[in-house]
């Protein structure tokens, strides 16, 4: 009597090996797959967050560079034009500290135009848990010289 294959029945035992590689293969592989899809967001999002601060600071710096700016108004400067939410992440996140060098600018018609610098730091937060260890507490900063235009 000839014996046929009933594709109903359990596989045999090659096919099975197969499929149970296939498994050990995709439980080694996934775990790294998912590890570099996190790392590829978190580090997209600091690239957004950077390229923020960059402009963020370029039209601070653009206003201060137009009158007589102390580092108060410059705060008040970023916190009216919605700079700060763009940059940060949550609603709990510390807000960008900005620094003004020196404190006040001052108009080049009484002076000699002296160069003035504002600057941003922000610490980022990670977004995704598994990822906080890689890349939390990074320092993400920019900033921008300019000379006062005579007002």
């Amino acid at each position: 009597m000839k014996a046929t294959h009933n594709p109903h029945t359990a596989p045999c035992g090659r096919e099975t090996a197969q499929s149970g590689s296939l498994v050990v293969e995709m439980a080694l592989v996934l775990p790294i797959l998912i590890t570099l899809l996190f790392g590829i967001i978190e580090i997209a999002n600091i690239l957004r967050i950077q390229v923020t601060l960059n402009n963020a600071v370029s039209t601070i710096a653009h206003d201060t560079a137009m009158r007589e700016t102390t580092q108060a108004s410059a705060e008040q400067f970023m916190t009216a034009n919605d700079l700060i939410p763009m940059v940060k992440q949550s609603a709990q996140a510390d807000a960008p500290v900005l620094s003004l060098t020196p404190s006040t600018t001052t108009s080049c018609k009484a002076t000699p135009c002296t160069p003035f610098e504002v600057r941003l730091t922000y610490n980022y937060e990670a977004l995704i848990e598994p990822m906080k260890p890689f890349f939390d507490n990074i320092q993400l900063s920019a900033s921008a010289r300019k000379i006062s235009e005579p007002w």
